[in-house]
């Protein structure tokens, strides 16, 4: 006995922590240990007489016997008893559809749950609860023994995939049952894995889900893709572990939440979480473009080019004295598309959202992330070898920029989509304060500019963006945005009054770009991006450890 307990003690090694009858309830079976302590005294190992005896002292065969019975029921694995043998068999069925956080079933610990897919589009979800930070969940997946030639490990008859995700939908590991769980489950009667034990320890308490489903990869699964529709059982052990860390309460990742295309209602980023968000191309007009060339007889021929619309907004505040990363489509692959990213300071993004030209505001980081290219890199534009489809492009590696900020404040974040650095306007707009897409209304400037102030009546609402400007004179109710204020002086004959005048100036901006559309009947794109700053001098000029080094003796300076 002693030398099986040597042999098997490096499995019990496998798991996070021991797994004993109080993780299990009842399980396992006393009548399952006995049955191996039994088969252990045939074969000459028992803790009966001879090993009391070589150890000065006689346990006797039935307190041997009780005593081998006990080890296992604490530690079954080292003995070599799986978690799949000693938890019973499946008495409970899954309740169809369960293929969502709302309609998942609820798995009771320690007891099995039959469940199968029926398709492709199939998914089983099961739930469970941890009562404590930091504990383990075991999760152990079986399909019958019976099944001619089953073995997981070799994805026999199949391969299917097990998720373990939070309340948020956030996945929390994600196996595949062809992949050597961390606790041993090779069954030594049967001689192969018919059930695999998979572990995660869980921060936070809390309800947990576990999503079963068919594998789509043929390099995983091969002939037997998508061939999952035998039953299966899935089982849950929750116990408790000695780590004592707290575990903080944040995201895996933002979203940004519409609208968000102007600066007033930029999304906060925090520092060092990764942020999705989606690009819709509105294509809400066209607008003309000479093409150069006339036709037959001598009159231009001119095209259309649809205008862009939306963009997204995002403002960090910074401390100062920071230098900045912002990495494009590190945290998963962006969609099919290219961004126009742009980092501005306030004044910047205020003059930007009061109806100042884009030309004539500078940003402190502007680029074009072009993150696909051709496969003939001589061709590398996207309307010269993409196809609806996708053919003929591949991803790029993600892009980072760093950029130093010196002083304190609040930065902004611009991401559309890519854009010439000189597209023409091809549409004019009130800029409103209120609108949640920040303009309303068309307009037009006389100079063909989109500067222009222009006078206008619905000021009055506070929708518009308006400058009051001062003039000697106007026919209030008759000149567009004339006001008037008049104030009387003295009594009767003496009484003077004087008015004042002034013209409602409404900001006329424009409201949408034109360009060479880069995504090819795509009309909307996922992009994700971190902004991770750290309080740093922005140069290293900065530093006293600068200061420092300039100081050092140096043979070599007069």
């Amino acid at each position: 006995m002693k030398s099986l307990m040597h042999s098997m003690a490096g499995l019990a090694l496998l798991l996070p922590l021991a797994v004993n009858a109080a993780t299990l309830g009842s399980y396992p079976a006393d009548e399952t240990c006995q049955a191996d302590r039994e088969a252990s005294y045939a074969d000459g190992y028992s803790l009966g007489y001879s090993t009391g005896e070589s150890n000065g002292w006689n346990l006797g065969h039935q307190a041997g016997h009780d005593f081998g019975i006990r080890s296992c029921v604490a530690d079954p694995l080292q003995f070599g008893v799986t978690l799949a043998s000693v938890i019973p068999a499946a008495s409970y069925g899954e309740t169809e559809p369960n293929d969502n956080f709302i309609a998942a079933d609820p798995l009771a610990q320690g007891v099995n749950f039959w469940g199968q897919l029926y398709g492709q589009a199939d998914q089983d979800w099961f739930y469970t609860e941890t009562t404590a930070p930091n504990q383990n969940i075991l999760v152990t997946f079986s399909v019958p023994y019976w099944i001619s030639g089953v073995n997981l490990l070799e994805g026999l008859p199949a391969v299917w995939n097990i998720s373990v995700r939070d309340a948020a939908g956030n996945i929390f590991a994600n196996y595949n049952t062809n992949v050597m769980g961390a606790i041993d489950s090779y069954d030594q009667d049967r001689e192969t894995y018919y059930s695999m034990t998979y572990s995660i320890t869980a921060g936070l308490a809390g309800t947990y889900y576990i999503v079963v489903k068919p594998v789509d990869d043929r390099l995983i699964c091969g002939e037997f893709c998508n061939v999952t529709a035998y039953p299966y059982s899935v089982a849950t052990v929750v116990q408790d572990s000695p780590l004592v860390n707290n575990q903080p309460v944040v995201g895996f990742f933002d979203a940004e939440v519409e609208p968000n295309d102007v600066p007033s209602r930029a999304n906060p980023l925090a520092n060092g979480v990764s942020m999705y968000g989606l690009i819709n191309l509105t294509f809400e007009g066209t607008y003309p473009v000479d093409t150069g060339q006339t036709d037959d007889d001598g009159n231009a021929i001119i095209t259309s080019r649809w205008g862009q619309g939306e963009a997204d907004w995002f403002v960090y505040e910074s401390k100062g004295n920071e230098i900045v990363t912002l990495t494009f489509c590190s945290k998963d692959q962006c969609g099919l598309g290219d961004w126009f990213v742009q980092v501005f300071d306030q004044p910047s993004a205020n003059a930007l959202e009061s109806g100042v030209a884009p030309d004539q505001v500078r940003p402190l980081l502007a680029f074009n992330t072009n993150l696909y290219q051709c496969d003939d890199p001589a061709t590398d534009a996207f309307e010269f070898c993409t196809t609806e489809e996708g053919d003929g492009v591949y991803p790029r590696d993600s892009e980072a920029y760093r950029i130093g900020l010196r002083d304190p404040g609040y930065y902004f974040v611009r991401i559309g989509h890519i854009r010439l650095f000189t597209a023409p306007c091809a549409s004019y707009s009130f800029v409103s304060a209120l609108d949640s897409g920040g303009f309303v209304g068309s307009c037009g400037c006389s100079n063909g500019g989109n500067d222009c102030m222009i006078p206008s009546n619905q000021c009055e609402s506070g929708d518009i963006l308006c400058i009051n400007a001062v003039t000697d004179s106007c026919v209030p109710g008759v000149q567009p945005g004339c006001q008037e204020a008049c104030t009387t002086e003295g009594e009767g004959e003496a009484a003077t009054e004087t008015c004042n005048y002034w013209l409602t100036n409404a900001v006329c901006a424009c409201s949408q770009y034109g360009s060479e559309v880069a995504v090819p009947s795509v009309y909307t794109s996922p992009y994700n991006f971190t902004w991770h700053g750290s309080q740093l001098p922005p140069s290293t000029i900065d530093t006293d450890a600068y200061e420092d080094y300039l100081n050092r003796p140096n043979p070599y300076t007069p």
